[in-house]
């Protein structure tokens, strides 16, 4: 099921100190993966990997982890 938001609109990304650069030197495909992620995110929805980040109260805080022959990202 797809929860777009109702304009149709990607809501903007905002990113924070390096985490642009982090995302970039990411492998190829990990860096597909958390794209995705956030492309659904940016529409209102949400990547069937995504899970509540503890720690954040009720900020809705999520964190997607992909797994890669070169580690955990």
């Amino acid at each position: 099921m797809y929860n777009f938001n109702m304009t149709g609109q990607e809501k903007p990304l905002e990113w924070i100190g390096s985490s642009y650069r982090d995302l970039m030197v990411l492998p190829p495909g990990v860096r597909r993966r958390f794209g995705y992620a956030l492309s659904l995110a940016q529409m209102g929805d949400r990547d069937d990997a995504a899970k509540v980040l503890k720690g954040f109260g009720g900020a809705g805080v999520l964190e997607v982890v992909e797994d890669d022959v070169g580690g955990t990202y």
